[in-house]
């Protein structure tokens, strides 16, 4: 309620000082509870979800290295911002005091896979705007092709976590809870009334990636990776 409300005052406030109407964002907001980080211990779903959002502006095309767009944490970090760089060793680590250098090296190493590039949308090449900024943004995507994904995913192989994090992947956003095998058990056992009756367990495992012991609450079946 609180996130509708303040869409909601944002979207007027912003349509009556640029003469526009209509909503501001493509669809609803989403949340995904997280598993963070034990004390000097790492989570797998607090990195990886640290990568795929500093990986954002790649897949916007609104920059061509994450360093490059200001506005992520990666960038901070890298350019000295203390709060930044103590936030990533914890995503990372556990731990927000550790040498910089080694957390760097591990995480470049999520954010930094060659990936290949999606063309910018049909009609916008036939409006003539091609790969150039339409309203400041670039058309063109950062990440691997429908096409390549679908051989991948069609010869029975996964993808490697760092080529995936560079797609959209569904289940940070719809996957409901995300975290370990225990972590998402504990969350169904705590709303066991709110499912069937058949459900013995909450933890499901992600497809489309090799995601090792991450699991998530919903179980998605389609377009998980695009």
């Amino acid at each position: 309620m609180f996130m509708k409300e303040l869409k909601l005052k944002m979207t007027l406030a912003y349509n009556k000082k640029h003469g526009r109407c209509g909503t501001l964002w493509e669809g609803p907001f989403k949340s995904v509870l997280l598993q963070g980080a034990d004390e000097g211990e790492s989570s797998d779903a607090l990195r990886m979800v640290a990568a795929y959002i500093d990986l954002n502006p790649i897949r916007a095309g609104l920059a061509q290295v994450p360093e490059g767009y200001r506005w992520c944490s990666y960038a901070a970090a890298v350019a000295g911002n203390r709060g930044a760089r103590q936030g990533l060793c914890y995503a990372v680590t556990g731990r927000s005091r550790v040498a910089w250098k080694t957390v760097l090296q591990e995480y470049r190493c999520l954010l930094y896979t060659k990936g290949e590039e999606v063309e910018a949308d049909v009609n916008l090449r036939r409006q003539g705007y091609g790969d150039q900024a339409v309203d400041g943004y670039e058309k063109g995507k950062g990440g691997f092709s429908r096409e390549k994904i679908k051989e991948v995913l069609e010869s029975g192989g996964r993808l490697p976590v760092a080529e995936a994090l560079r797609c959209r992947v569904r289940y940070f956003t719809d996957g409901a809870v995300l975290g370990s095998q225990k972590y998402v058990d504990e969350f169904f056992e705590c709303k066991r009334d709110q499912f069937g009756a058949r459900r013995k367990d909450g933890g499901r495992k992600m497809r489309g990636a090799q995601w090792g012991d991450l699991r998530v609450l919903r179980d998605l079946r389609s377009d998980v990776i695009g």
